[in-house]
Formats: structure tokens, sequence, C-alpha cells
């Protein structure tokens, strides 16, 4: 078996299976009207109180029923087909269909029934107890009758069978009962031998158990399976021993738990001690170790027998082990796992469950297609569902969705994604309710929320629906905002922007389909920017005025982690101004216009400045000239106005003692620099008054306060210094240890020496000549600071002093190169492919995004030529042309029988290129309808064990539209 059943439990296993399907052409609601009415009949009542209990399923593999043996509820005994037929001459082929049907489970089948609709006359009229006539899908009230009928026909073959498997007279020689891929291993195996026979009889009897509970008779089912857990283990049949373990384990949870372990109702309680008369007739010759005894009375009605509920979990945990010996019994073991589940639900014992639940994941069936996967994960969470474990539910939940729209699926269910992420909020302690989020702390992991919250955003932008992608990202800025890092506040607010211009924003209540309402989100928690008065008024649009409260403002700046050596020139721009919903800008038709601040922008005040720098940051280090950003005010509604800002921060490049090993040592360890040492962070609050429109005529004014934060890292150190002697006293050798710790290149260059090239993350030595220097040369302080310093000061002003002079004539300085950066990849797209495509359209060259224009209905000519620039000779290589349109939200349609057609072949054929030559491929297509289609030329290189770089193939994008074609004169 490769397909596990999900919904499998305990009781399941005294269910009889009936397979019902369609034959022919019958129109699928009709099927499924009839479908329900016959499941309706799922148990029936057979004479002296026993009771049969029926397993319908409109689909199941023929390999599944090959386990029938193994276990009796997975063979499909019933099989009840519907069909539609017309007319008498239809009526033949319809029979012929029927036998086809029943022979897929003839080596299985009890009895089969077929029911047809929509025939008349003689065929009719003839009496037959297989087939059942109806005039139509509505006029066919006995149906259930009919059904019971068939049920009590399917008993009475299921008794017969029991008796005869009970009964058996052959002694020793009872058959050897196999699963599929066991029956390979048992050819030429001594069938006399004591091992064998007790193999046979243990197997037999776990059967025999199994007919028993299908037959209603629990006690006996009890009775049978002990024994054959006795027999099995003694002979160390696992396999089979995990099958009586488990027939012992549903018979004690029918006992124990009547009204069903998943949920339905399946009859009042059978008492251990009824009366040993009532099913005397049944027992009869019940096997023994040796073959056949007339009388288990003896052994009947012990209540020993019913396993308790704890001995239930742990012969369930044997089961399953032994069932993990067996890679082919994968999906046996992990139903089992299942079933253990549902069981311990009702007994309260959930973190067992989980258990159980961890075993089933790592349950390899080896290759699933992605529907089943989809199934699996959504069992999974169902199941932690129902055990408590809500956040796993929501785990297992959220991977189903993704595996909705995996990139292995032709075509992706956006819509299942998106259903089955809002599933995931409870899980996840989110709701989609601003409300919910102002009654205290927060709830849940919010990392994880904002995760799923934009999963929920992208999956309404593949759905098509920008006015759900609006509202989760408005939620999301609103609820999450003090867990969003500065650049994450960027993008998100650029995306809304972008989302807003596609589809406003609004108000109004968004009901989904499953009737989930999305209340507005009121962006209460941005920041405000602060204003003298509520009641100044600002003209927003021409003709439109508005008077409102503060706006909310969010605002972020482009600033990233520089490597400094000197000045730095870095902008700061003003991104995101964000207005409150509820008082933002309104056109007359009242639609939310999104994210706008149209206002007249004015700068009235010099700027403030405040800095917070750390330690070794000396001076000022942010600096601007304002009479550049001045001269472009006032601004009219649209436009911007950038300030640059300078930042000029003086570092210590010196690195510290012994934070490298010797270089003589070849394996230091690069990651030993503390990153206290790299960093040094610098912040400060720009504050920025502005006025416009009336509001500056009433002499009032905005303050907006943008916080910076710059992170400044040396783009290297002097690890090392040190000195050796030269061959004059007037010289000497400097050595600097130098470690570049950027991920670029370095080119450090001194005064008469060569350039030491750093590759990043390497440390070199460089050596350096220098005259030695007369320091007594420099100039000395005179006696007034001598008399008000102390000897400390004094001792660092001279060291500052020799510092400089030193400096000044090394002359060392650095730049970054590209060339570590340009890796392998880059290069080859950035070189020119020796094998030149061009693709002409109607003659003409299509690359660069040109668009070629057509007739619709005229033929389109279409070349591929190739040219090989290359040293060596190509092919044979295939090319397939395919057509699709791009409907630029995500989706493209491939589906384009009836729009476009190839006049001949859409697949061409290359073969060998020799240097030098060229090859062209030659179709044509005619377009049937107007609009923009695509060619995508798609390759496969023939060549035997030989792959090209990617890179050589990469053929122009193809855009074509198709025009009407002008009507003809006279026409």
């Amino acid at each position: 078996m490769s397909v596990p059943d999900y919904m499998q439990c305990a009781e399941d296993h005294q269910t009889v299976l009936v397979v019902v399907q369609p034959v022919g052409i019958v129109p699928e609601d009709q099927f499924f009207k009839i479908y329900k009415r016959i499941a309706s009949v799922s148990q029936v009542n057979i004479r002296d109180s026993q009771r049969i209990l029926i397993r319908y399923r409109h689909h199941y593999l023929p390999e599944n029923n090959e386990w029938g043996d193994f276990q009796t509820h997975r063979k499909v005994v019933g099989l009840i087909s519907i069909t539609t037929c017309a007319t008498s001459k239809e009526w033949p082929q319809t029979a012929e269909r029927f036998h086809g049907q029943k022979e897929v489970y003839s080596s299985t089948l009890y009895d089969s029934r077929l029911l047809v609709f929509g025939l008349s006359g003689e065929i009719t009229e003839q009496q037959r107890t297989d087939v059942a006539f109806y005039p139509s899908f509505e006029e066919c009230s006995d149906v259930e009758k009919r059904v019971e009928d068939f049920v009590e026909s399917i008993y009475i073959v299921l008794e017969s069978k029991r008796l005869d498997r009970a009964t058996d007279k052959s002694g020793d020689k009872i058959p050897l009962l196999c699963v599929p891929f066991e029956k390979k291993d048992f050819v030429g195996l001594d069938t006399d031998s004591r091992h064998y026979k007790k193999r046979c009889q243990g197997r037999m009897r776990k059967h025999v158990g199994d007919l028993c509970l299908q037959a209603g008779m629990l006690q006996d089912a009890l009775v049978h399976y002990h024994m054959a857990v006795e027999l099995l283990r003694g002979v160390n049949d696992f396999l089979w021993l995990g099958a009586a373990l488990e027939g012992l384990c549903s018979a004690s949870v029918i006992f124990h738990y009547p009204g069903g372990t998943a949920g339905k109702m399946m009859g009042r309680k059978q008492s251990i001690s009824q009366p040993l008369d009532a099913g005397k007739r049944h027992r009869a010759g019940a096997l023994t170790t040796n073959g056949i005894s007339a009388d288990t009375s003896t052994e009947i009605g012990r209540a020993k027998n019913c396993l308790s509920p704890e001995d239930i979990i742990e012969k369930y945990k044997e089961a399953i082990s032994y069932y993990g010996k067996y890679k082919n019994a994968g999906v046996i073991e992990l139903e089992a796992c299942v079933k253990a589940v549902r069981v311990l639900a009702i007994q309260k014992r959930a973190r067992e469950a989980s258990d159980f639940l961890q075993n089933a994941v790592y349950i390899n069936l080896g290759q699933l297609s992605e529907e089943e996967k989809i199934q699996r994960y959504s069992i999974l969470s169902e199941l932690y569902e129902l055990i408590g474990f809500h956040r796993k539910s929501a785990f297992f939940k959220r991977v189903a969705a993704m595996q909705c729209v995996a990139p292995t699926i032709p075509e992706p269910g956006w819509r299942a994604c998106y259903k089955l992420l809002l599933e995931t909020l409870p899980g996840y302690s989110l709701s989609l309710d601003p409300k919910d989020f102002s009654k205290g702390t927060h709830r849940g992991w919010a990392a994880v929320q904002m995760r799923l919250l934009h999963e929920l955003v992208y999956a309404s932008r593949r759905m098509g629906n920008p006015a759900l992608s609006v509202r989760h990202l408005s939620f999301l800025l609103q609820t999450m905002l003090d867990f969003l890092s500065d650049q994450e506040k960027k993008e998100v607010t650029q995306s809304l922007e972008n989302y807003t211009s596609k589809c406003p924003g609004g108000m109004e209540i968004i009901t989904l389909p499953d009737g989930l309402k999305l209340p507005p989100v009121p962006f209460t928690k941005l920041p405000i920017v602060r204003c003298p008065s509520d009641a100044v008024s600002f003209h927003c649009l021409e003709q439109n005025t508005h008077t409102h409260t503060p706006t909310s403002a969010l605002v972020s700046t482009h600033l990233r982690k520089l490597h400094s050596n000197g000045s730095m020139r870095v902008s700061v721009y003003f991104d995101q101004i964000l207005l409150h919903p509820r008082l933002a800008t309104l056109y007359p038709n009242g639609k939310f216009l999104g994210i706008c601040f149209p206002i007249f922008l004015c700068f009235t005040d010099p700027l403030c400045l405040f800095c917070v720098f750390a330690e070794k940051v000396f001076g000022e280090f942010l600096s601007w000239e304002l009479d550049e950003a001045l001269s472009h005010l006032p601004l009219k509604p649209g436009q911007s106005v950038t300030l640059t800002v300078n930042i000029k921060v003086k570092l210590d490049f010196s690195g510290q003692e012994n934070l490298l090993q010797d270089l003589n040592d070849v394996c230091f360890d690069l990651h030993f620099f503390p990153s206290s040492v790299l960093l040094q962070t610098l912040e400060a609050v720009l504050n920025f008054k502005y006025s416009g429109g009336a509001g500056k005529v009433e002499g009032y004014y905005r303050e907006l306060s943008l916080g910076v934060h710059v992170d400044v890292e040396p783009s290297v150190f002097f690890t090392r210094v040190s000195t050796l002697p030269a061959t004059s006293t007037r010289h000497c050798h400097l050595l600097l240890d130098i470690f570049n710790p950027t991920e670029h290149e370095l080119t450090v260059r001194a005064k008469n020496n060569q350039d030491l090239v750093l590759h990043a993350s390497e440390c070199q030595r460089m050596a350096i000549q220098v005259d030695k220097f007369d320091f007594e040369s420099l100039p000395q302080p005179d006696q007034e600071s001598i008399r008000f310093s102390n000897p400390k000061q004094l001792e660092e002003e001279r060291q500052h002093a020799q510092g400089c002079q030193i400096n000044s004539k090394l002359g060392i300085c650095w730049k970054a190169s590209v060339e570590g950066v340009l890796n392998q990849l880059v290069l080859e797209h950035l070189q020119l492919a020796p094998l030149q495509w061009d693709v002409l359209v109607n003659k003409k060259p299509c690359d660069c995004d040109v668009i070629a224009d057509c007739k619709v209905g005229d033929a389109v000519s279409l070349e591929v030529k190739l040219t090989n620039r290359s040293k060596n000779s190509v092919g044979p290589l295939a090319l397939n042309v395919v057509p699709y349109q791009d409907y630029q939200n995500g989706v493209q349609n491939y589906d384009l029988e009836d729009g476009v057609t190839f006049i001949g072949s859409n697949t061409f054929y290359i073969d060998t290129v020799k240097p030098n030559e060229s090859t062209v491929c030659e179709g044509a297509l005619l377009f049937l309808y107007t609009g923009d289609f695509y060619l995508s030329i798609k390759f496969q290189d023939d060549s035997a064990g030989r792959e090209l770089p990617l890179a050589w193939f990469t053929l122009p994008s193809v855009h074509i539209r198709a025009l009407d074609t002008p009507p003809q004169a006279g026409a």
C-alpha cells in the first residue's frame, strides 16, 4: 500500500468495506446525491440481534485491496455501481462495463449491485437480484431498502466464510496467509516444519478474529486475537503479531468506547457477561493450537480477554514497533499511530498522543504526490488540534498551505493556500481584529505572527485580491509596529504604497467567502506628528480642503553600515508619511486615497540637531548645508526636497595586542575579534519644522523628529606594530600587521612602497623603510602652558605631536576593489556568450523589449538563428516554442489552443553547428484574437554527456502584439 487512509479509527476494524462507483458517464451531482443515500445505511441489524456495520468509499485503490487477508476490513467485499442508460441499445455495453468493474475486485468480492437510472421497457421488467432499474434519479424511493437487502446478502457470505475458516478440517494443512510483499519470501520453505505450521495457525487465528469482529461477535474476536498473539509471538512472526495486537486493541476500544473514537455513534456497549447461548451456533469449531476444537465456550465471556484502557496504548506501541521493522508496512504503521492518537484524545492523554504523532511525522511512505502531502499535513494538523496542541496544529496547517503552492505544482492553489493560512490564526494566538491587541500584553510569538501576516498578504495578492493585501498590510503595521525594525517599517510602508496605488484602502468591513469578517484598521499606534492646534487647515488638493487632527507619520531612513576611512556623504530621505485612514484627504466620491501627504511644504526655522554618540568618537559627526534645500521651497503637491547630510568620523584603526595569533601560525582564527572592537555606534535626532497653506498664514507649524542611527566600522585594523633595524643607522623598517575585516578586496599603499593587496578577512604584514625621526626638533609647548598643565596631559600632547609627524611621513592610504565581488558566476553573465541567438519575427529582430506587431489572422514568420562563435562544434539541440499570456499579476496563461496556431511544428531540431557557422530554424504562427502574447523558447542539449553553461542558452524574450485586421474596402 502506498496511500494511507488518515480517517481510519479503531472501530473501522468491525466494518465491511463497500465501494460505490459510477459506470460510464454519470452527472457528478447526481452520483453524490445517490451516494449520500446509500452511505446513510451505515448499519443493518441481522437476525438473532446480530449487527453488521458498513464503511463506504467512492474511491479505493486495488493495491490496498491486496492487503485484505492481513486485515479484513481493508478487503472490498461489496460493490455498488451507479449508471445511466437511455435506450435498450445501450444496455449490453452498460452490462459489459459493470462486469469489467467487478473484475477489478473479483478476488475479494462477496456480492455486487448495479443501479440503472433512465431506462424503461422490457429490459427493466426482468427480475434480477444484482440489477435495479429506476426511471430517473428522482424516482428511486426504495434505494435504501435495496441497500439493506444487499448488506444482508454480504453478511450471509461473511458468516459462511467465518464458519468455513473456523471449521476447516484440513488439520495441519492450514493455508499460509500472506501480504503481497511476503509471497516471494516463502517460496521453497519447508511446509512440514513445526515452525511453519505454527505460523499458519497463528495467522489463521488472527484472520478468524477479524471475521468475528466484522460479524459482530466481539467476545469471540477477543479470544481469537489472544490466541493468535501467543502463537505468533512464539515463532517471531512480527508483522502478523503486530496485526494481532492491533486487532486486540481495536476490539477492546470498541468495548470501552461504544460512541467511537472518531465521533461516530457505534451503538451500545456490548456486555462481556451476556448469555452464552446467543452466539453458540457461530462458535462451533474455533481453532486451537493443534487445529480445530468443537467448543470454545470455556474461553468466552472472561473479562480478562478485554484490554484495560492503559493496556490498549501499550499494545498499540508494541504493534507499531513491529510494523516499523518492515519498510513495506509504512502505511499500516502510520494508520496505527493515527488510531492510537484518537484513543488517547478520548483518554485525555495529550502528551502521549503527541509522541505517537511525532513518530507518524517521520514514517517514510516513499514518493508522495503533492495532493497526498497536503492531505498528510492537514490531517496531522487536525490531530494535533484534537489533543490540544494548537500551535503545533497551526504549524502543520501552514506547511499544508505552502504545499498548495509548491513550485512543482503546475497550477498553484492560492485560494486553498489562503484559506489554510486563515485557519492557522488561532493556533498562533493571532486575531484579525485590531481591537484584540489593545487588551494588555502581546500574546504569541511576534516574529511568527509577522511572517504569517506577510504570507497572507502575498497569498491574497496572488489570488488577485489587492484589497485583502491592503487590509492585511495595514493590520500588520498597526499591530506589529513595536516589533518591526526600521528597515522592516520602511519595507512594509513601501509595499503598502504599491498596493494602495492599485486598490485604495478603506474603512469598510471585508467579508470573506467563509463568513470571516475583516474589520477596518485604525492607525492609532503610529507616531504622532505634533501640531500646536487641532484646528489648523492645510490645503491638501486644489479645490478640496480638509480639516483634521494631527496626522500619523512613519519615517524611515536610507542608512546602512559604513566602512569608513574619511569623510562620508549619505542622503536622508523622507520615505513615507502615512495619514490616519479616517482623517485622510477625500475625493468627492469618498474613496480613501491610500498613502499620500500632498501639502505645501516649507521650512520656517533652521534645523536643530541633538547628538548622542559613543566613546572614541570625537567632535560633531553630522553637518549640512541648508541653502540648497531652501532654494527649492515652497514645494508644490507631489514634489520633494532632498537634504544632504555629511557624516565625518574619526576612528581608531589600531587593534589590540594578541587579537590575532602570530602570523607564523597559518591556522589562526579570524573570528577571534570581539564585536565591540569593530563597531562604533552613532546616533542623532534631526528636528524638522515645516508649515504650508493656510496654517503658514496663521503662524502655525508642525514638527517632525527623525532619528538617525549609524554603525561605522573601520575598513582596516593595524593589529600589531613593530620595528626592525635597517643597514643604516639613519633608517629602520616599520612592520605593520594589517587585517581587512570587510567583504571586499582592499589595496593598501604607503610612500615609496609597493602596494599591498588584502583579500576579504585576510591579514598580511607590510614592511616600510622610513627615516628615523628627530622628535627633539618638534615644536615645544610654551612656558605658560607648562605651568598650567599636569605631567600626564603634557605627555599626551607630546605623543600626539609625534604620531602626527610619523603619519605624515608614512602617507598610508587604502581603497576598496571590486575584484573580490566579481565571482565566477557574475563574470559568466558579463561575458558575451559564445553562442549567439537571434530571433526574428516577420524578418525583424525581436530583442531588448522590442514588441513585434502583427494582424489577427495573418501568418507571422518566426526565425531562430544560432551563430556558433565558440571553438568547438555544438549540437544536436532541440528547441520548443511555447506561447503564453502574462496578466502582469503573477498569473501566466499557457492554455492558448484557441488563441494561437502553429503553421507546421512548434519544435525545431538543430544538428551540429561548426565553429563560426550559423543555422536558422524557420516556422510560422497564426494569432486568432487580439492581445499581447509572449513566446517562451525552451531548449534541450541532446549532446551525449556534455553540459554547456546555462548562459550560452539565454534566448531573447519575444513579445508579439496581435492587432485587429482592418475591414476590407467595400465590406
